[in-house]
């Protein structure tokens, strides 16, 4: 489905894909005195902060936070800050130029951000947790968190059983015409194990999900796929990309030959699956052309699925992927993009078996092949290094494993994270402050001129039917219920490949057990370690994992300003995702179904094109942004960063001004918006921005700040930005 989450981004273990930091005087101190270095600083530090102290004495209105928590989050801001740019120039590289000078990308990495840096102090957690000798639980699903994660960590195992592991169950499917014989008559049968056991995804991708017009039941949906780079643009501007391919056929080469295919015939097979994906990319629709849901939106029954792909026979292959349900030629089914599945069947009719097989098989190989030895990592770093940028992975290996752990337990390793780290509290703040923003962003709505009465009554209802979840799901606390999510996944300690497989089919289990129930509202998309946040349009729904609930997006001890500058964002950005491009489609019970006024639609539209145009202006290394692709975050940046700002006015109103962190300099209006623009504080490749251009719906960090920030009429305000200068164009893009 096109809309099944759309998340903040950042990176890392983010997702959402989707799919996403040197200062003179009292600032070089204060880092010193934290680190403990140099006790003449601390003494001249607590010079300064005395005459601080005196000079709030003297002018209570401007009091100075003088705690522990403010002096040091002071300094992570001063030290991330270049005073030598205007924000009025350029606001991001005023709030990271500091921050990008210290913090080159580390080896293995093609970019490095918040978000990255949240996620590797997240995974060292949960590794102390699950390598920690007593460890001794009451609930099976964790002692299997535990096993998974140990036999991950089984190197000389996994080094001893080599290739074998995959080699045998090629050989169980039917063999690989690329490494010995094969049944020339068995496609269907390939097609079920790769796609069905296995969920590899060649040609399409089939799954059970909400049905996106009938919200309270689920239905089989199936959409393009097949693609192993990231985008169609890699396989069709070949010019441009022949260093990549070149690399990818390089890597499908040496992975065929460590699978036992020979030298002289490995390539040219390999070269004839790499064409064919390149077909497949000519037919696959760009994600810029597939944001209208309604357009893309068909259901049909299998019968008339089959009429429109008979290459292959669908019945057969639902009723063994869904297995044990029964399913007959009536079951309804929902597909994006008809075209794209009329055109692969006829492709698929068109191709010699041979090559079909091999294609299918080198599905399989692509998705298994990590959880062999080592030689089979190194091959892909090579791949990684031309597509990504990145230098030799130095990547421990218990980090790949706690990722692993967490895509396949991610529910269970979250207990332990939360159990270990989650203070409750947060939940109770976070729930009031997305109290405070769904207020802040109603009140908003009170002042659009370009929406009519009806509508505006209709979106008033969705925003205040959006349903929040902060921190975790509360099952994951209760030792039974954990353990009923992963009855059946059979894990040892010992076989990581196996494992590795009997995700795979368990999977597909879980799956086949969430047709005939309806959506459960308390099912999340995310796992609470999880560095993100997303909206679900079918729930209207907006999700803050535990694992983005800590500085710097939020702090119980920070200032204000920087919890509505982060975390405050955030939650803006996400409850905006449900008036977005995509997001405005479905109503308030999350059914996707025409809801708007033709004269507010219209208008919300020509805002919508001033954004569109606005952002496709912006250039990363003489490369244009898609403004179209970008339209559904860029809207949701926007509208956040408004309704937090609002909210955190509000505050003020309520609660009065904040005392200011010491030596900033900033006021705390102005302290919001460079909160705001250091959650974004990036460094990244060249391959990587390129690789971001063409496949992530979000703008690059540095224009989600400049392009939100020179929207903003507060930020303008505040800091003094006349007409004209940079961050001042004088023509404002505002939706909500």
């Amino acid at each position: 489905m096109n809309v099944a989450l759309q998340e903040l981004g950042g990176g890392g273990k983010v997702g959402f894909q989707k799919r996403t930091r040197h200062l003179l005087g009292l600032h070089t101190q204060l880092e010193l005195i934290l680190a403990g270095v140099s006790l003449l600083l601390a003494a001249l530090l607590l010079g300064c902060l005395v005459a601080l102290g005196v000079q709030y004495h003297r002018d209570p209105s401007h009091s100075t936070c003088l705690t522990e928590a403010c002096i040091r989050v002071a300094g992570k801001i001063l030290e991330s800050l270049d005073r030598g740019v205007s924000p009025c120039e350029d606001f991001y590289q005023f709030s990271c130029g500091g921050w990008i000078r210290r913090n080159p990308l580390p080896d293995g990495r093609s970019r490095w951000n918040t978000f990255n840096s949240l996620w590797d102090q997240n995974q060292a957690i949960l590794k102390h947790l699950l390598e920690n000798t007593t460890f001794n639980s009451s609930s099976e699903a964790e002692r299997k968190t535990q096993r998974f994660y140990l036999s991950c960590l089984q190197v000389e195992r996994i080094e001893e059983l080599g290739a074998q592991p995959l080699g045998d169950l090629i050989e169980k499917i039917g063999g690989w015409n690329v490494t010995g014989p094969w049944d020339q008559n068995n496609f269907m049968e390939v097609l079920k194990a790769v796609a069905g056991t296995y969920r590899a995804t060649p040609f399409f991708t089939v799954y059970v999900g909400a049905d996106s017009k009938s919200s309270n039941s689920n239905v089989i949906q199936v959409d393009q796929a097949g693609l192993f780079l990231p985008s169609r643009d890699y396989y069709l501007n070949r010019t441009a990309n022949e260093k990549v391919l070149t690399a990818y056929l390089d890597y499908m080469e040496e992975l065929g030959m460590l699978l036992g295919g020979p030298p002289a015939s490995t390539r040219e097979q390999m070269r004839q699956v790499l064409e064919l994906e390149i077909q497949v990319a000519n037919l696959t629709v760009p994600q810029d052309q597939r944001r209208d849901e309604e357009k893309i939106y068909h259901k049909m029954s299998i019968a008339e699925l089959q009429a429109l792909a008979p290459s292959m026979d669908w019945l057969e292959f639902l009723s063994f992927l869904l297995s044990p349900l029964e399913l007959g030629d009536s079951e309804p089914v929902v597909v994006y993009g008809t075209d794209y599945l009329q055109q692969v069947s006829q492709l698929i009719n068109r191709t010699e078996p041979s090559i079909l097989n091999n294609y299918l098989i080198w599905n399989l190989v692509q998705k298994t092949s990590l959880s062999l030895d080592r030689r089979f990592e190194s091959a892909q770093e090579k791949l990684l290094e031309t597509l990504y940028g990145t230098k030799k992975s130095c990547m421990p290996r218990w980090q790949t494993c706690i990722s692993n752990t967490d895509d396949a337990l991610g529910f269970a390793l979250g207990s332990l994270f939360v159990k270990a780290t989650f203070d409750r509290k947060s939940k109770k703040i976070a729930e009031g402050m997305i109290g405070e923003i769904r207020t802040a962003f109603d009140e908003a709505l009170d002042h659009l001129p370009w929406m009519d009465e009806k509508t505006r009554r209709a979106a008033k209802e969705k925003a205040d039917a959006i349903y929040d979840m902060i921190g975790f799901p509360d099952f994951i606390l209760e030792p039974k219920e954990l353990d009923d999510v992963y009855d059946g996944y059979e894990v040892s300690e010992d076989s990581f490949f196996q494992n590795m497989l009997n995700l795979y089919n368990f999977s597909a289990k879980v799956m086949a057990d969430q047709l005939r129930k309806p959506p459960s509202r308390d099912q999340w998309s995310m796992t609470p370690q999880t560095v993100n946040a997303y909206y679900l349009p079918t729930k209207n729904e907006i999700v803050f994992p535990a694992g983005i609930l800590q500085a710097p997006f939020y702090a119980c001890n920070h200032p204000k300003a920087l919890n509505f500058g982060g975390i405050g964002v955030v939650m803006g950005h996400e409850l905006t995702h449900a008036f977005d491009d995509q997001g405005r489609e479905y109503d308030k019970e999350g059914n996707l179904r025409p809801w708007w006024q033709n004269e507010s639609l219209a208008a919300f539209r020509n805002h919508t094109a001033c954004m569109e145009e606005q952002y496709g202006q912006y250039q990363v290394n003489g490369e244009k942004l898609n403004g179209r692709q970008t339209l559904g975050e860029n809207i949701a940046d926007n509208g956040g960063l408004k309704a937090a700002y609002n909210a955190y006015k509000a505050w003020l109103r309520k609660h009065g001004e904040e005392q200011q962190l010491p030596a900033v300099g900033l006021t705390n209006h102005q302290l919001f918006f460079v909160g705001f623009a250091q959650v974004w504080c990036s460094v990244r490749t060249p391959e990587s921005s390129h690789e971001g251009l063409v496949t992530d719906p979000h703008s690059p960090a540095r224009f989600r700040v400049l392009g939100t920030l020179s929207n903003s009429r507060d930020f303008l305000r505040h800091f003094g930005c006349p007409v004209g200068s940079p961050m001042n164009p004088g023509q404002l893009c505002e939706v909500w």
